[in-house]
C-alpha cells in the first residue's frame, strides 16, 4: 500500500478538480476567491479517501459519492481558513495575499457564506446523515475558534487547548474520518472507531502546526494575533517550566510525541477488531505522514520513532 504522502499526490488532481467545476458551477463564487479554493495540502480529503481505499478493494477516485464528500470537507475548512485569518491578521494564505485584505472584510464574509454553502451542497445528495453529521462538525469547529479568540472555559491550560483544538481542528478530522467508512459501507461501530481516530490525527496536525507557528514567531517570520499556539506554549511552561528555549522546545516535542502516540495506540479496540490489519498499519503510518507534512519534513518518517520528525540539535 503506497505511503500518505504519495497517495496524497495520487488524489489531490481529482479533488482539486472537482472542486473548481463545483465553485464554478452556478457563477454564484468570485472568481478572485477560485486560486484559494484550488490549493491547499488537502490532507483532510485525503485522510477521507485513504480510508476509503483501505476498507474498499479496487476503489477509484472517480467514485462520485466519495469525492464529492472529500471536497465537501475541503470546502468547510477553505471558509473557516477565510475567517480564521481575519480573526488572526494573517496577510497570506496558501501562498496568496488573505482575501480580507485584496477584498475587504465585508466581502470575505460574505463570500464565506457562500462557501460555506458548497459542502451541504455536495453531501445532501447522499443523505441526511451527512448533512447533520456536517452541521455538528461546523457548529464545533465555531465553538472551537470562538473560545481560541474570545475566551473558553476556565480550565488549566492544558485542558483549555485540548478543547479548543478538539473543536477548530479535530472535528473536522474526525468527520472526514467517519465519511471515508460510510462511503465504505462499515458499520456503525467500525464508523465511530474511525471518527475517533480521525479527532486524534486532527489534533496531533494542529499541534504540529502550532510548533511550527512558535518557530515563525520566534524567528520573526510570522506577525498575527495570538491564537492556539500561545496556549500551547502556556500549557506547556505550566506543566513542566523549562529552563531557556531548548528546554522549551524539548517540552513541545514531548507534547507532540505523547499525542503521536496516544493517536497510534487508539487504532486498537472497539470498532477496530473488523478493520483490516493492512488499512490499521497504513492508519497508523498516516499519523506520522500527516505531521511530518504539517512540520514540514520531506520524505516518508518512520512509524516507531516520533523523534525523527524533528531536526537533530
Amino acid at each position: 500500500m503506497m505511503p500518505f504522502r504519495q497517495f496524497l499526490e495520487f488524489v489531490k488532481p481529482a479533488v482539486n478538480q472537482r472542486i473548481e467545476e463545483v465553485a464554478r458551477g452556478e457563477g454564484d463564487i468570485d472568481p478572485a476567491v477560485l486560486p484559494l479554493l484550488t490549493r491547499g495540502k488537502r490532507m483532510r480529503a485525503g485522510l477521507l479517501l485513504r480510508i476509503y481505499a483501505c476498507l474498499v478493494p479496487g476503489w477509484r477516485t472517480s467514485l462520485r459519492q466519495v469525492l464529492d464528500l472529500a471536497c465537501a470537507v475541503e470546502f468547510a475548512h477553505a471558509a473557516s481558513l477565510i475567517l480564521d485569518d481575519m480573526l488572526d491578521g494573517d496577510a497570506t494564505r496558501r501562498g496568496l495575499p488573505s482575501l480580507h485584505l485584496t477584498r475587504g472584510e465585508g466581502r470575505a464574509v460574505l463570500e464565506t457564506i457562500g462557501i460555506l454553502a458548497l459542502p451541504y451542497a455536495l453531501a445532501a445528495p447522499y443523505g441526511a446523515g451527512y448533512v447533520a453529521m456536517l452541521a455538528s462538525a461546523q457548529r464545533r469547529m465555531a465553538r472551537g475558534v470562538a473560545w481560541e479568540m474570545l475566551g473558553g472555559p476556565d480550565l488549566p491550560a492544558s485542558e483549555r487547548y485540548d478543547a479548543i483544538v478538539t473543536r477548530k481542528t479535530g472535528c473536522l478530522f474526525s468527520l472526514a474520518a467517519a465519511w471515508g467508512g460510510m462511503a465504505a459501507g462499515a458499520d456503525g461501530e467500525v464508523v465511530r472507531a474511525l471518527a475517533r481516530f480521525g479527532l486524534s490525527t486532527g489534533k496531533v496536525m494542529q499541534i504540529a502546526d502550532d510548533i511550527t507557528d512558535l518557530d515563525a514567531l520566534a524567528n520573526g517570520v510570522r506577525q498575527s494575533r495570538p491564537g492556539s499556539e500561545s496556549l500551547l506554549l502556556q500549557s506547556v511552561m505550566e506543566r513542566s517550566h523549562p529552563p531557556g528555549a531548548n528546554g522549551t522546545r524539548e517540552a513541545l516535542e514531548r507534547v507532540l510525541e505523547r499525542e503521536i502516540r496516544d493517536a497510534a495506540a487508539g487504532i486498537t479496540g472497539d470498532g477496530w477488531g473488523r478493520v483490516p490489519l493492512e488499512a490499521k498499519v497504513a492508519f497508523r503510518a498516516t499519523i506520522y505522514d500527516i505531521v511530518g507534512l504539517t512540520l514540514g519534513k520531506e520524505g516518508p518518517i518512520g512509524g516507531d520513532t516520533p523523534r525523527a520528525l524533528f531536526p537533530q540539535r
